[in-house]
């Protein structure tokens, strides 16, 4: 859900890169062991100032089970949403949606699912709980919701991202507001050989003393550049008023992208965030790891904060494609095509694992994480720490670089079983000293050593 602020405008989502600003990702695809789907959840107000849920769904049809019926192929999934009861979950919406399909190659196609669970939040809880289970397969995915309506002088909903609006005034849609459809797009993913806008609704709560004129900001960034920073004025002569914007996706590269919508009355101001990906046909994935999961902690050895807020949300190929554009940023800031890049980290990731092995992979030691990101030390020096510290002898390794990285590592094989663990680190502001370091080297080493 939208986070929201009040008083302050936020421009700049900015994480400490090693070589670059890292973009981040907060979008609402979902991956479990089972069934994988993307939910986005929606909060509007309806004519009574009461807050009404959206939980849009999509389910790719090839995480569904079809069998065979007299008039095509059919998938049967249990939707509900329960709210807990002291040790009991309460259902408090549920539904059985059946999805057809005439032609059975369409359950392998990149074809999907789009529905809509929607309701009044009666009262404030910290959270619902989403569910769906496709009963052909008994494969189920389970989702927390934050259960809390929007508060009273909230100026704003949610942003509704959708693939599709076209005027319709016939359809039973549950995605139609008056005469329009605004097709929902839950997985935040818009094909730019597809469509050419990405559109938001939304709407505005403004009251009585407050209408007039507003001031609204459209603010759009991608690896911490500035793409789109418009601002117009909206009248706002209504307790409630519709808005659709529409964003070209003719300029924009393939990618994740950050947004900021910012409503300003007086000195009333309200901000709400949205993400959403770009993709192209034939865009290449890049990644060394088949586990997406180890892939996201290798590139943590290069971010400071690579690991989107929904990152357990995404699906396989979502979490892929993330990867693949954190890949080719940090290869664009480094002047070196992302083949280059990975063959590099790659080389580095075999030399942990041959040289740094300790009853897991060599490149998830301390060792290997540093070996992987900083290459080979300009000098390394092995000794042992003696006697005279409150420890046993023990072997330690001091890593000095003095290129474009300038920076010093010491690691103690504190067990003696040959996993060395980082102690001491100046120049590297990714790492951090343990406070205790001095106990480990002992009040006899020679400081000096590591300038």
């Amino acid at each position: 859900m939208a986070n929201i602020h009040y008083g302050t405008k936020m421009k700049n989502l900015t994480k400490s890169l090693l070589l670059c600003a890292l973009l981040l990702l907060s979008v609402t695809l979902v991956a479990q062991n089972k069934l994988n789907m993307a939910v986005h959840e929606l909060r509007f107000k309806d004519a009574s100032g009461h807050t009404l849920l959206h939980i849009d769904y999509q389910i790719p049809y090839r995480n569904l089970v079809f069998m065979a019926q007299e008039n095509g192929y059919f998938a049967t999934v249990d939707v509900s949403v329960s709210i807990p009861r002291g040790d009991s979950l309460i259902v408090i919406k549920d539904l059985l949606d059946n999805v057809g399909i005439t032609n059975k190659n369409d359950a392998t196609s990149g074809k999907s699912h789009i529905n809509r669970v929607s309701f009044l939040l009666d009262e404030s809880v910290d959270r619902l709980y989403f569910k769906a289970e496709d009963l052909n397969s008994g494969n189920v995915f389970t989702w927390p919701i934050d259960g809390r309506p929007l508060d009273e002088e909230e100026l704003l909903s949610d942003i509704q991202l959708c693939s599709v609006v076209v005027p319709d005034s016939i359809s039973v849609s549950k995605f139609r507001r008056g005469d329009v459809l605004y097709k929902s797009e839950p997985s935040l993913i818009f094909d730019k050989n597809i469509l050419e806008n990405v559109h938001l609704y939304l709407e505005t709560y403004v009251p009585e003393r407050l209408q007039g004129t507003g001031l609204m900001n459209l603010y759009i960034e991608k690896d911490s550049l500035i793409i789109k920073d418009d601002y117009f004025d909206i009248s706002l002569d209504a307790p409630q008023k519709a808005l659709h914007l529409q964003i070209p996706t003719g300029e924009l590269e393939a990618g994740s992208y950050q947004g900021t919508l910012s409503l300003q009355i007086g000195e009333s101001l309200q901000e709400k965030e949205f993400d959403f990906f770009i993709t192209e046909k034939g865009e290449p994935l890049y990644f060394l790891m088949a586990d997406p999961e180890e892939e996201l902690q290798l590139l943590r050895y290069f971010t400071a904060g690579a690991t989107p807020l929904d990152w357990s949300r995404y699906d396989e190929i979502t979490k892929k494609r993330y990867l693949s554009s954190i890949w080719k940023y940090l290869a664009s800031s480094a002047g070196l095509s992302t083949e280059s890049i990975l063959a590099i980290v790659e080389e580095r990731v075999d030399y942990a694992n041959a040289h740094f092995r300790y009853f897991k992979d060599g490149w998830k030691t301390d060792m290997g994480r540093i070996y992987i990101r900083n290459g080979a030390a300009d000098d390394v020096e092995k000794d042992v720490i003696q006697e005279l510290t409150r420890y046993v002898s023990k072997d330690y390794q001091i890593w000095k670089y003095r290129g474009k990285v300038r920076a010093v590592y010491v690691f103690v094989d504190v067990q003696m079983n040959g996993n060395y663990q980082l102690i001491y680190v100046r120049g590297d502001e990714m790492e951090s000293s343990r406070p205790d370091f001095r106990r480990y080297l002992g009040d006899d080493f020679d400081l000096s050593k590591l300038d």
